[in-house]
């Protein structure tokens, strides 16, 4: 991730950045930190786990989940249940 904006004060820096692709191509994620910050690998891994549980159940996973926590049914009605076992 080249900053090329002559306008910004990072210009020819480079910035640390995450791209999820899945197998079909298709990018799930972005993740862009300046240089000050860094990436977080259990973060990603856990966040590629999250798409892989949600393409293969149709299910929502909730932010912090976990492999074998919870999950979110995608419909109004149904989507109650988790929310009212918070």
């Amino acid at each position: 991730m080249l900053v090329e904006d002559p306008l910004d004060g990072l210009n020819g820096a480079t910035l640390r950045g995450l791209f999820i692709i899945d197998g079909n191509g298709k990018i799930r994620s972005i993740t862009i930190n300046d240089e000050q910050v860094g990436r977080n690998a259990e973060e990603t891994i856990r966040t590629i786990q999250a798409f892989q549980h949600a393409d293969a159940h149709g299910v929502v996973c909730p932010a912090g989940w976990r492999p074998g926590q919870k999950t979110i049914i995608p419909d109004q009605d149904k989507s109650k249940t988790y929310f009212q076992e918070l």
